[in-house]
């Protein structure tokens, strides 16, 4: 999927918080490098030290935890953090 419709999801308030913090995750993926491992496509944004932190904090719940809560941010937040990164990696 794309960029676009996968913030598009993170933004819907008629899906659960779970479905829309996973889907600005999968944004934020999408704006990374496809590298061998995900820690390394992460790692390649070049973020500032706080998105790097809640990057990681995201891709430990989506990868460990979710479905289930809690989450590890709320939906707005992780919409913000997937839009922080894309202009991060615009910039490129």
């Amino acid at each position: 999927m794309r960029y676009d419709h996968l913030i598009a999801d993170a933004r819907d308030a008629e899906l659960t918080d779970s479905t829309r913090v996973r889907a600005a995750f999968d944004a934020i993926y999408c704006c990374s490098p496809h590298l061998e491992l995900l820690a390394q496509s992460l790692a390649a944004l070049g973020l500032n030290a706080d998105d790097a932190s809640l990057v990681t904090q995201l891709a430990d719940w989506v990868l460990n935890v979710a479905p289930r809560g809690p989450l590890p941010m709320s939906p707005n937040e992780a919409v913000a953090l997937a839009e922080r990164v894309r202009k991060v990696t615009e910039g490129k």
